[in-house]
């Protein structure tokens, strides 16, 4: 593929969270991500930014108590992407009836990975 992709408009993924390109120059991305599933974020507009090359696209974005990382490519017709959220606590109490607290999480807890399939709207 030689030609650079056009990745403006809206994306929504199998959740039903929107992903909206707005803007696409020299290789840069920008826009909006709206979670439909995640707690602290759900029906927020992120600031999303990114790079793209070709049909490759890597996106990321920060809000409530994360970040999150895409990396994917434009195929058979799908952004099928990649992704890792980054937390650094997580809000829980000790027991049964205890208040809950913030409580840090140690690297190896803090990382979850999936993948998503966004599809034009």
């Amino acid at each position: 593929m030689s030609s650079e992709m056009n990745w403006i408009g809206r994306w929504k993924n199998q959740y039903g969270s929107i992903l909206e390109i707005t803007h696409q120059e020299d290789g840069m991305l920008q826009g909006y991500f709206e979670s439909a599933v995640d707690e602290t974020t759900k029906g927020e507009q992120l600031l999303l930014t990114g790079v793209c090359r070709r049909n490759l696209i890597a996106l990321t974005c920060a809000g409530g108590d994360h970040v999150v990382t895409y990396a994917g490519m434009f195929y058979e017709g799908k952004m099928q992407t990649m992704w890792q959220v980054v937390t650094d606590e997580v809000i829980g109490a000790s027991k049964g009836g205890a208040l809950a607290i913030k409580k840090p999480l140690a690297w190896w807890q803090s990382v979850k990975t999936n993948a998503d399939t966004f599809e034009r709207m």
